[in-house]
């Protein structure tokens, strides 16, 4: 009987489309720190790690931004290439008049795309 190489093959499959399913899930995410208070869609978000998630709708994005697993910001942005390849994970803002900061885009370490909000 083959039944067992069947059932094999079976799981097999199954642990393929897993790991394939984590890792396009894992593109799509970053864990970046903010060093400052940054606002960004009306939300303040403080200094500290944020895990950050996007929905790419070709080029526009969804972006959430989770700070110990609570939805703090969700922002509409927009998936950019650049012709530079950064060598690490950057937060880029802007100083405003009244000394806050506002979120202008996040760079991706090992990657020429670049997540940018607020362009028309």
């Amino acid at each position: 009987m083959k039944s067992n190489g069947y059932r094999g093959n079976v799981w097999m499959v199954l642990a393929i489309l897993f790991v394939a399913s984590l890792w396009a899930a894992a593109a799509n995410s970053r864990t970046l720190s903010f060093k400052t208070p940054v606002k960004l869609n009306g939300a303040e978000m403080m200094p500290g790690f944020y895990e950050v998630a996007w929905v790419t709708h070709s080029p526009e994005a969804t972006v959430t931004f989770r700070r110990n697993g609570q939805v703090v910001a969700t922002a509409a942005g927009k998936m950019v290439e650049r012709e530079t390849k950064y060598p690490a994970d950057a937060v880029v803002y802007s100083n405003n008049a009244d000394g806050s900061h506002t979120l202008k885009e996040l760079r991706f370490g090992g990657s020429k795309q670049v997540l940018v909000f607020g362009e028309a």
